[in-house]
């Protein structure tokens, strides 16, 4: 074998093979024999090659194969000028890996480095030598970065004709390019038939948008923008917008209910949403989340999925903070629409709101730490003003004896007011001490090296003043502290697993967790309910005693099971030691597997608010069919809130999706057919 570099007037060729021999006459290379020719990254390999010095022209006979990076070129016969990337290839196959695609003709012209020609020839994005589909097409051309367009193109399915296109453009970038997606097509009871035709602009390498027409015969024609971008040191963002002149009226609303509760006649609505994270430096970020609605119905009757369509609140905030190496300091301002109420004149907002946080300076043995914060709220009726905290604490951290762990705090938590627009005006204030302390004793043992048992029991007390706070004006429930002369026990059990992974390292996953706790309320005092129905927020604390006057806690119970790597059951839960009856419980179990395949299903109790249960899963019940569903019911209603079936046949290159979904608004029939390197052809909605 021989390996000889070759200088010509190009850049630097390398050949290698059995045999090596100099034509001097013509000053070409003739190599034969499991020859090898690299140059500039790109490799061809054949039987054999006649590479020609002063023209930079190779020929190769013989399974020829045309590699530069991951994407290949096989053939017969192979002629190329390596300066110009131009040449002819006999019985081509050219194969794009990112995108999967592949080009069969019998005979490939290279136009340019990233740019070929086919009289006539075929292409897919499947596998293996007879494709699942395939278009045939004649005047072919190909620029690997955009597309592949052909005239008097056939789509076969199979052996089989289906349909026929004059002209054909098919993605098969290797990076994102501008240019139409494909469309969608359906019907729907709100929207009644519709076309959708999104276009995709890809600004830059640090910039895209997404614009899109929406044409609805029961609403009207809607535009849509979706701008992303990213900026330097991780500072990003993004723009959504949509905007319709929408033709279906309600009634008018009643007197004093403002127009945001819904559309009265035929107008223009539409949402803004807008977000941006900068990053000033490591210590300093600023961000915004806003969002802009038109009235408070449209999500009701343009949103598509479970949180959007029943959105109750639609919270925007500015933000800035900056930190040091133990302190931290927030400005907010935070907008909240209340899409429920017929108006947003009782939401409360907060303009601004400032917090600082000190982690802990140590002191002897103890850490300071100081938490205080500056709220001005606002809202249309009802009281307004500041509320000023300042809460120092002092806590303690040790290990007696090398074998309990303690912790002892003790704070004061001073609250200003100043106040105005309601029934309670000027300034005023209150104090509030609390003190308490835990002492936890862990114990553990190893079990064959890897797995490892921790119980942990655990008592603690808290106390908390009880002062008079009646007197005081309610914005949320900050301004009500809850007395509390209480003793808690515990007791935490964790089993853990060390495995490890096929490089050697070793991982540690949590087999069993169990956690069970109670408290003892020397006083048996509930919150306060201060000012009635303060903004429908119930207390935080409304299921952590059984009953006033009951001093007895209910008995939590707490736990997460892993008994395989991809399977997981969760359950948390109340019990009132009283009755033995339960006031909330939570049941979860999840299990993944290959390809997607997922399975999930929850429970959520709490005693006369909320009897809930959710399932879904996707699975191949036998190849290649992949069923998918999923159901939320709600129990205490005694009907099905959402369910969705979906059966998909799945194969390399395409698959055909047929799905229904079942909600309280809208049904919904679906066919979707998908090819690899193409994604959605359209899909057919049938109400």
């Amino acid at each position: 074998m021989l390996l000889s570099p070759v200088s010509g007037r190009a850049d630097e060729v390398t050949l290698n093979a059995d045999t090596l021999t100099l034509d001097t006459a013509s000053d070409s290379y003739v190599a034969r024999g499991k020859v090898r020719l690299l140059r500039e990254g790109v490799s061809l390999m054949a039987d054999s090659v006649v590479y020609n010095r002063l023209t930079a022209e190779a020929t190769a006979l013989g399974a020829v194969r045309l590699e530069k990076g991951d994407d290949l070129v096989k053939g017969d016969r192979l002629r190329i000028n390596l300066d110009t990337q131009q040449g002819e290839l006999l019985n081509g196959d050219l194969f794009i890996k990112k995108s999967n695609f592949r080009l069969l003709g019998q005979r490939v012209d290279k136009t340019g480095d990233r740019d070929y020609e086919v009289h006539r020839g075929t292409f897919t994005t499947c596998n293996g030598d007879h494709p699942s589909w395939r278009f045939e097409a004649r005047d072919i051309k190909i620029a690997l970065d955009e597309y592949a367009t052909g005239k008097d193109a056939v789509f076969y399915a199979g052996d089989i004709p289906l349909l026929y296109f004059p002209y054909l453009v098919f993605p098969v970038q290797r990076d994102r390019q501008s240019g139409l997606l494909l469309p969608r097509i359906g019907r729907s009871s709100k929207k009644g038939l519709y076309y959708t035709q999104p276009y995709y602009w890809a600004i830059d390498a640090s910039q895209e948008a997404t614009f899109a027409l929406d044409l609805q015969s029961s609403r009207g024609v809607g535009t849509a923008v979706d701008y992303r971008y990213l900026r330097a040191h991780g500072s990003e963002g993004s723009l959504q917008a949509y905007g319709i002149y929408d033709f279906q009226t309600e009634n008018p609303p009643a007197q004093g209910v403002n127009q945001l509760s819904g559309p009265a006649a035929p107008g223009f609505r539409g949402e803004l949403n807008q977000k941006h994270l900068e990053v000033f430096s490591p210590d300093t970020t600023f961000a915004s989340d806003l969002h802009f609605l038109t009235d408070r119905k449209y999500y009701r009757d343009f949103g598509e999925v479970a949180g959007e369509y029943n959105r109750q609140y639609l919270e925007s905030t500015l933000s800035i903070d900056h930190k040091w190496e133990r302190y931290n300091v927030t400005g907010l301002l935070s907008y909240v629409e209340d899409l429920v109420s017929p108006n947003n004149e009782q939401s409360l907002q907060r303009l601004p709101a400032v917090n600082f946080v000190g982690a802990g300076e140590k002191i002897g043995p103890t850490f300071l730490s100081l938490y205080s914060g500056v709220t001005n709220f606002e809202r249309g009726e009802g009281t307004n003003g500041q509320r000023l905290v300042l809460e120092p604490r002092l806590s303690l951290y040790s290990r007696p004896a090398s074998l309990f762990d303690l912790s002892l705090f003790g704070g004061y938590r001073q609250r200003f007011y100043n106040t105005y627009g309601g029934d309670q005006n000027g300034s005023q204030g209150v104090g509030v001490g609390d003190a308490g302390g835990a002492v936890s004793l862990p114990l553990e043992r190893v079990y064959n090296g890897s797995v490892r048992h921790v119980i942990t029991p655990s008592v603690g007390y808290t106390f908390v003043e009880d002062k008079d706070q009646d007197r005081l004006p309610f914005f949320d429930w900050d301004d009500r502290v809850l007395p509390r002369n209480m003793a808690t026990w515990s007791v935490t059990n964790t089993i853990t697993r060390k495995e490890y992974l096929e490089s050697g390292i070793p991982s540690y996953r949590d087999l069993v967790f169990l956690r069970i706790s109670q408290g003892y309320d020397f006083t048996g005092a509930r919150r306060p309910g201060g000012a009635g129905d303060q903004n429908r927020i119930p207390p935080r604390d409304l299921l952590t005693l059984v009953d006033p006057g009951h001093h007895l806690t209910d008995l939590m119970v707490e736990t997460r099971v892993s008994p395989f790597k991809d399977v997981t059951f969760g359950a948390d839960g109340r019990i009132n030691p009283i009755d033995g009856n339960l006031s909330t419980g939570n049941v979860s179990a999840t299990a993944t597997g290959e390809a997607g395949n997922r399975g999930t299903l929850g429970y959520r109790y709490s005693r006369g608010q909320v009897n809930y249960l959710e399932g879904s899963f996707t699975y191949p019940i036998f190849k290649p069919f992949v069923a998918s569903a999923l159901e939320r019911y709600s129990i205490d209603r005694g009907a099905f809130l959402e369910s969705r079936y979906a059966l998909e046949y799945r194969q390399q290159c395409w698959s055909l999706t047929f799905s229904y979904s079942d909600r309280i608004s809208d049904r919904e029939f679906m066919v979707n057919f998908t090819l690899s390197g193409v994604g959605s052809l359209g899909s057919v909605r049938l109400f």
